[in-house]
């Protein structure tokens, strides 16, 4: 009896009728995750359990997960109904009610309606849960207008055809009236295909049939055995030149086809299609499978640079669990790519229940981190329990091999044998090196450094330091998390332009850019000048870099800076530590003050951290951007100054610099989208100084 009362209390405050007041510390009850991982059908259920509680758990408090869509809160939508796919074999799977009572209250608190858009396939999604609701004691209402919203569409089908549109597109996109975006081959087939079923009108499997291979015949890659995500990415290729297919793209077609398959009968022509193209899937799935048991964001991407992800890996071990149950994937050869990817979720799963490692809502590969959490990864990772469930499998060894994903890094490359050609150096190969001095006759674009200095990156963000006269920092915006620097400015690319993992976003001018250290000369800041310049990368990798830089003569004979420059996976600043010795002018470091920013000053908050800062469209790539530096008061003189080109300050003791900088940009992966959410940022990274 107690756990029907707190089922009932906690579905009436998921649907917004009453407080919650039980359900969160009730879930506490549920068992912690097992230290060895669970395959036989009782453990993993009893984890499936503790993801599936902590989840509605969090919803009946309204919460909506960080990095969110704005259709997040739709009850009728894409986002909520993939979740309620998964929560349907919960309640197939589970003796606990909570999961059946959900699925009835929310379809009755919808009127059993879908979502508002008439054609498009993610308005369909919730119809699943509906079906099965009306298998499981709602009656036919639970359907019904879900057969009159079928009825229309086939008494007037779509009559567009299936190019997809940039979303920026004035026109819009009218393909998605079809399923011309590999997602809606989870969100709508299978929801035609078992109303047909149900009312026995061959009608609705015609029209899943029809439209399924249309889809497959336009985007599924018949080399790779991969669904592109639409045709907009049909020419995209990655940063090592490869295709760029879709992890939860194509984690959403396998685990459609694991739904759509069993509703159509042995031998059926459309069955025949979608099993062989399962199959030939899950033989090209099982061989880019990580060595950590995940999928990579973007399946054909170099794995030792991707991070985890689980809403895709969810769907994959989903698919070939219910693959090797079906007897369509023989079991030998498959069950060590589910062991694996079973192994990789169960890590996923926080102590308390949170499933980490969901990427944000996205049309592609993008960031993810071990927080981030979506109502749709959860409902894979049901989806992926209940399968695991069915086959029961006996205790073994973990078939992973966790290793770090090395996204920190400092990098020098520079030109090995060139010659000069029309003053620039042509014709070398570069080659990365920890220490050089920078030759007496460099000039500025002549070509023998790649990118023009010195770059340092993790996760976030990557920066590089001119080492010419200018010393200034610039920035690269990064859009991806794994590092791309070694790559760059070797004639290959041009990183002053848009691509897959992001561009140079940053104009520094004759400025210090953000965090240079410069000179002040006429009451102005000023870049460093001329000098003997040398470099060494201190540490690479391993989560922290570290470069040191010495110029020599830059401002008297006797006149010498050595600067060190330290990053750490996760966070976006940069901290600098410098000595000068035998400078006859002031040190400063600064932001350049690009037209029509806003200026921000922030007096000393955690740890004595005070910051200038900017924010507005300063960006190369037209969209905003914020940049800052970290600085102790007492460590400057007067406070900071604006020369009308830079906002800077001045150092008290040249032999005693110390300060940090960062940025944070609309397109990164740190999800600061405004003003206001730069100056939470602002704050948030006071006090991560704070802690260092």
């Amino acid at each position: 009896m107690k756990a029907r009362i707190f089922a009932t209390v906690a579905v009436a405050a998921l649907l917004g009728a009453a407080p919650v007041t039980t359900f969160a510390a009730a879930a506490k009850t549920v068992a912690a995750a097992p230290d060895s991982i669970p395959f036989r059908s009782a453990e993993v259920m009893t984890l499936a359990e503790k993801v599936a509680n902590y989840q509605l758990a969090t919803m009946a408090g309204g919460a909506i997960p960080a990095k969110a869509s704005p259709d997040t809160p739709n009850k009728t939508g894409w986002v909520q109904g993939a979740l309620f796919v998964g929560l349907t074999e919960m309640a197939d799977h589970s003796s606990n009610p909570i999961y059946k009572e959900t699925i009835l209250a929310r379809g009755a608190a919808n009127n059993w309606q879908l979502g508002p858009t008439p054609y498009h396939a993610d308005d369909h999604v919730i119809g699943q849960s509906y079906l099965w609701a009306s298998r499981n004691g709602a009656g036919p209402e639970a359907i019904a207008p879900l057969k009159a919203r079928f009825d229309s569409i086939l008494a007037f089908p779509p009559q567009v055809g299936l190019e997809h549109r940039e979303y920026t597109d004035p026109r819009g996109v009218d393909c998605d009236e079809r399923w011309c975006w590999s997602d809606a081959l989870f969100m709508a087939p299978a929801a035609w295909l078992e109303l047909s079923k149900v009312t026995g009108d061959a009608r609705y499997a015609d029209y899943a049939k029809k439209e399924f291979v249309a889809t497959t015949d336009y985007l599924y890659d018949k080399d790779e055995h991969l669904y592109y995500r639409d045709s907009r990415f049909f020419t995209r290729r990655g940063p090592d030149g490869e295709k760029v297919f879709w992890s939860r793209g194509d984690g959403w077609v396998f685990a459609g086809l694991a739904r759509m398959i069993p509703l159509l009968p042995q031998g059926d022509p459309g069955r025949v299609r979608m099993e062989t193209v399962f199959k030939e899937m899950a033989a090209s799935l099982k061989t880019i499978q990580k060595p950590d048991g995940y999928w990579s964001p973007s399946l054909l991407s170099d794995p030792s640079k991707s991070l985890p992800e689980s809403s895709g890996t969810g769907f994959f071990t989903y698919g070939f669990a219910w693959g090797i149950k079906a007897g369509l994937l023989d079991q030998k050869a498959y069950e060590p790519t589910v062991r694996k990817g079973w192994t990789a979720l169960v890590r996923a799963v926080h102590p308390n229940g949170k499933l980490g490692w969901v990427q944000p809502v996205s049309d592609r590969p993008e960031s993810v981190s071990y927080d981030d959490t979506q109502f749709y990864g959860v409902g894979a990772f049901l989806l992926a329990a209940t399968a695991v469930a069915d086959l029961d499998l006996k205790p073994g060894k973990d078939l992973t091999v966790q290793r770090e994903v090395v996204t920190v890094q400092a990098v020098l490359n520079v030109q090995d044998g060139g010659r000069l050609v029309n003053n620039v150096i042509t014709g070398g190969v570069f080659r990365p090196e920890r220490e050089y001095t920078v030759p007496a006759d460099h000039f500025i674009h002549d070509g023998r450094i790649a990118f023009e200095g010195l770059g340092w990156e993790n996760d976030l963000v990557a920066y590089r330091l001119y080492l010419d006269e200018r010393m200034a920092i610039d920035i690269f915006g990064k859009k991806t998390p794994g590092p791309v620097l070694q790559n760059i400015g070797q004639g290959v690319d041009n990183y002053h332009e848009m691509a897959p993992w992001g561009m140079d976003i940053f104009k520094v001018g004759e400025t210090v850019g953000i965090g240079g250290i410069g000179v002040l000369r006429g009451g102005k800041a000023a870049q460093l000048g001329k000098a003997v310049i040398s470099v060494k990368v201190l540490e690479s990798g391993s989560g922290h870099a570290v470069s040191q830089v010495t110029n020599t003569g830059f401002d008297s004979a006797a006149s010498r800076l050595v600067t060190t420059l330290d990053i750490t996976q996760g966070s976006a600043l940069t901290r600098v530590k410098a000595n000068a010795t035998g400078t006859t002018q002031p040190l400063v470091t600064g932001l350049i003050k690009h037209p029509g920013v806003t200026v921000l000053k922030g007096e000393a908050g955690a740890g004595g951290w005070a910051y200038i800062a900017s924010w507005g469209k300063q960006s190369l790539a037209e969209d905003d951007l914020g940049i800052a530096v970290f600085y102790k008061p007492g460590s400057v003189a007067g406070g900071p100054q604006d020369d009308g080109s830079t906002v800077f300050v001045t150092f008290k003791d040249p032999a005693a610099i110390d300060y940090a900088f960062g940025i944070a940009w609309t397109q990164d992966q740190q999800g600061v989208k405004t003003l206001d959410g730069f100056k939470s940022w602002l704050t948030a990274r006071q006090a991560e100084l704070a802690k260092q």
